[in-house]
């Protein structure tokens, strides 16, 4: 314990902590204030799936340049560049018709993902300067702030405070934790950009291929409780704003304990069983949750799905960085241009089986991706998902 609350420690924590819990109050503030976005622009599920589309493709934009501006601007730079512009255009999501909600959706994606590769290339070299893994627990930030702003964004849904006002708010508290992060924190040492020319998309090679698919299952049913979860607590279960924020909340509170946790449990358990009991908490969180129709069950399933999909990113990110080849910025692009090519379907395929068949079934459709990941595990630590015997 004594090195987790060592202040040298706790100030270089400082970083990650703000811009992630900053930008995880911007995230849930918009997805759960989606029901209420979808209604004034008057369009099906069907059609929000396919708005939700926009986001992805400004992902694949970003890519090429994301791990290029991190490596001219630092890490530092980019992340509290970044992060304001996504602030500032996430009220306007709440106002345009659809036209302008896919272009400022578009925009959104294509920033947030130059952001995301420039906040985990700054855990990174906190690890690497410091020797203490704190890239589980940087992203536990995120989940804490998933937290906060679940339960803030149902009280002020059902106070009755506009989307808008709500939004505004978020994006005012993400450009605040990027003005401290400025002024508290020195610059990152600049260094000289390879002389090497680049390719416009760098190429993922075998290994990142394969963590990809291992965290694949993990990885959509995170996005699927990002774009429906909401919807669900709403239609199928029947609760008001406030109570949906509440069990939204749940979900939130097992990522965010779980996540604390990550970097000791890497180190005791090793990450193939992390992976392994990740991915049957989300099978038994998935099928709680759509086989329930109580509020308790409800949580509780939330709750154990944010447990599971908690360390699949972070540990696909430690997995990259310590098996890649070549620049980890480069690397870390490749694993999210990946990670966004094989989940690019998965926003408007959800909405339609949402809107014609049933919030259920848009969950139990992904169980067999979650098996995939399950047996993938091995990947996590360079070893092949399959072995045969020769006889």
């Amino acid at each position: 314990m004594t090195r987790l609350i060592r202040p040298d420690i706790l100030m270089t924590l400082l970083p990650p902590a703000l811009l992630y819990f900053s930008n995880a109050i911007l995230f849930v503030s918009l997805f759960t204030r989606l029901p209420s976005i979808q209604a004034s622009l008057e369009i099906d599920k069907a059609v929000l799936g396919l708005a939700l589309l926009s986001a992805p493709v400004g992902t694949f934009l970003a890519l090429p340049l994301a791990g290029r501006v991190t490596d001219r601007l630092t890490p530092r730079m980019t992340a509290i560049v970044m992060l304001p512009i996504c602030a500032l255009l996430t009220p306007l999501l709440t106002l345009l018709p659809l036209p302008g909600f896919i272009f400022c959706f578009f925009l959104f994606g294509f920033f947030r993902t130059i952001f995301d590769v420039a906040a985990n290339m700054i855990s990174a070299g906190i690890e690497r300067r410091t020797g203490v893994k704190v890239l589980s627990r940087s992203h536990g930030f995120w989940s804490v702030g998933l937290l906060v702003g679940s339960l803030a964004s149902g009280f002020l849904a059902e106070e009755g405070v506009s989307s808008t006002v709500q939004q505004s708010m978020a994006a005012g508290m993400a450009i605040l934790a990027c003005l401290t992060v400025f002024l508290l924190t020195p610059p990152d040492p600049a260094h000289a950009a390879p002389a090497v020319r680049r390719s416009a998309y760098v190429l993922p090679d075998r290994t990142i291929l394969l963590i990809c698919v291992m965290v694949f299952g993990l990885c959509i049913v995170e996005g699927a409780i990002y774009d429906w979860g909401i919807f669900f607590l709403r239609e199928e279960l029947r609760v008001d704003p406030a109570l949906a924020g509440t069990l939204y909340a749940a979900f939130t509170v097992g990522m965010g304990l779980t996540r604390m946790f990550g970097d000791t449990m890497r180190d005791r358990l090793g990450a193939i069983i992390l992976i392994r009991l990740s991915a049957v908490a989300v099978a038994v969180g998935v099928i709680l949750l759509v086989s329930t129709s109580d509020y308790i069950f409800a949580g509780a399933a939330l709750f154990l799905i944010g447990c599971g999909i908690a360390l699949a990113f972070p540990l696909a990110v430690a997995t990259t960085i310590a098996l890649g080849k070549g620049q980890t910025s480069e690397n870390l692009a490749a694993l999210s241009l990946t990670l966004m090519l094989s989940t690019i379907g998965v926003p408007p395929l959800l909405g339609f089986i949402a809107e014609h068949v049933s919030l259920s079934a848009t969950f139990l459709v992904l169980l067999p991706c979650i098996l995939v990941s399950f047996l993938m595990a091995p990947v996590a630590e360079g070893k092949r998902p399959f072995r045969f015997r020769k006889q």
